[in-house]
């Protein structure tokens, strides 16, 4: 069956696990004569309920999933992402019983957040499906009160898919400081028992596990998503496992030592990919949205960099997109073959993740086309400051959706000419949910969109691995206190600094040299 597991850790990473679930949730049919396009049984898992309806047993799907996040970033998830099916299947085990304490209580409860209109509509019976209906009767997604993942989402899940972590307390949080290394190192332990309590039983439930898709965030869930992977490849060394590390709001920025905060974000990304490095068969670091640069390929969206509900959803699109291929009815491949056509060499486990979307319709393939092909993994900032030279590309494979026969031709004849040759794999378009954002600039809203997403292996990966060289050489050299403020040592930060700049010139190209742009970098610092 090769079933994947999913997990899921941050805030972000769970807002683009909402919308990534709502898409998987379109695929099902429930007519005897259609045909499903994926195979759902490799990312859900069925449920029963004890309730008996007039016609039949309720049944839930509830994802392969494992979601970890803070309490406060899931307000609204018992009505929203569990919902009446689980509390019929499980109970409310969230209610505490008072009633054991004989002596007077006093109970103290705030106040219920109200639902966001989204769900207010699905539960009145609005959506019914994710056939689009008029303006006036549209499930509303256009409202500014979509201010938590749960809000939008369409997907009932298995009780022991949530998995809360303590919010740091007021003092952690001293004039809105973010301090990495307690967001960082709070989770590391959570990663263990992630493993040890909840993806062991999920594990076991399957029958022929392909792999485990990883999203997180790297700068609160870096010690987590490190623990976990660390305990999970001592128990399945070799079972093939793709990671998306959504890098932080410093990824993009040319960040000193003496920048603390920034600083501190930009060692846990590098501590980050360096465990994935490591621990994970392929990795596909995403840039921060805020980090995003705007160009052609905006032309038909009006996306709000600050919205996570926003971004989130380009992001999920894209890699719905590239996984899709592991989940289709007529589709062979899996993580490992993947892995295979990204990384022959078994050395290069760093790819990007670029695309378009949406695709129009008249599009002309040509070298003007293909700038509104945006990188979502390259660091623009790192790349200006190495020389901004063009990649040197190792492999690519991308999944073009809903591309009709003849469009398909003209696609695989440009690219043809590039080498290496890419590998090109057909799709059904996306199947756009009622829950995504209305953000494509075109008039009518459309139910299915034609995508291209990619994912490659190329030397665009080495200016952002010399990046973070660089910063953890500065770390060393001047002694920086931004070290011991982590609870590192020195020698750790030149353990990783080492790494770094080994891994920078693994990934360069056959005419570029990271020894000596590494020395040209140091000796204009000093300067």
């Amino acid at each position: 069956m090769k079933e994947i597991l999913y997990i899921q850790a941050g805030p972000l990473a769970n807002f683009i696990g909402t919308h990534f679930w709502n898409t998987q949730e379109s695929y099902f049919t429930y007519g005897e004569e259609e045909e499903p396009v994926v195979y759902h049984d490799r990312s859900f898992r069925e449920g029963l309920t004890r309730k008996v309806t007039l016609f039949a047993l309720l049944r839930a799907n509830f994802p392969k999933l494992t979601s970890t996040d803070k309490r406060e970033s899931r307000h609204s998830v018992r009505d929203s992402q569990f919902g009446a099916l689980s509390d019929e299947l499980y109970g409310n085990a969230d209610e505490p019983d008072i009633n054991q304490w004989e002596a007077g209580v006093v109970e103290y409860r705030r106040a219920r957040i109200p639902k966001s209109d989204y769900q207010t509509a699905l539960d009145q019976g609005l959506d019914e499906s994710d056939e689009h209906q008029d303006d006036d009767k549209a499930v509303p997604t256009k409202t500014p009160n979509i201010r938590f993942w749960s809000d939008f989402s369409r997907v009932y899940y298995h009780p022991r898919t949530a998995q809360k972590l303590p919010d740091l307390a007021d003092w952690e949080r001293a004039e809105g400081e973010w301090n990495a290394s307690r967001e960082t190192f709070s989770n590391y332990e959570h990663g263990h028992e992630v493993m040890e309590n909840e993806v062991r039983l999920f594990v076991e439930e399957c029958n022929a596990l392909q792999g485990i898709q990883l999203t997180s965030d790297c700068g609160t869930f870096g010690g987590f998503t490190d623990a976990f992977l660390t305990v999970f490849r001592d128990e399945y060394p070799k079972m093939p496992s793709l990671a998306f590390p959504l890098l932080s709001n410093a990824s993009n920025l040319r960040v000193s030592a003496d920048e603390e905060a920034n600083a501190m974000k930009l060692i846990n990304d590098a501590l980050c990919i360096r465990s994935l490095e490591t621990l994970s068969t392929i990795n596909v670091p995403l840039q921060h949205p805020s980090t995003w640069h705007r160009g052609k390929w905006l032309e038909d969206l009006n996306i709000d960099f600050q919205n996570p509900y926003h971004t989130s959803a380009l992001l999920a699109t894209h890699i719905e997109s590239v996984t899709l291929p592991l989940r289709l009815n007529e589709s062979s491949y899996d993580i490992s073959t993947l892995s295979s056509m990204l990384n022959a060499s078994a050395t290069l486990s760093i790819s990007h993740m670029s695309g378009m979307y949406p695709v129009p319709s008249e599009i002309n393939w040509s070298c003007e086309a293909e700038k509104r092909i945006y990188d979502l993994s390259a660091a623009a900032e790192a790349d200006a400051r190495y020389g901004n030279a063009p990649a040197t590309e190792y492999a690519r494979l991308q999944v073009a959706r809903g591309f009709s026969p003849s469009e398909r031709t003209k696609l695989e004849d440009y690219f043809r000419a590039k080498t290496p040759t890419p590998f090109s794999i057909p799709a059904p378009p996306y199947p756009t949910p009622s829950s995504f954002p209305h953000f494509c600039s075109r008039t009518r809203r459309e139910d299915r969109h034609r995508v291209l997403s990619s994912l490659s292996t190329s030397s665009a990966t080495a200016p952002l691995l010399a990046s973070y060289a660089t910063l953890a050489q500065e770390c060393v050299d001047r002694r920086a206190d931004v070290v011991t403020r982590m609870g590192l040592e020195f020698d750790e930060m030149r353990e990783l600094k080492d790494e770094l700049w080994a891994l920078c010139d693994r990934y360069a190209g056959p005419d570029e040299e990271w020894r000596g742009s590494k020395e040209d970098v140091l000796s204009e610092d000093e300067e």
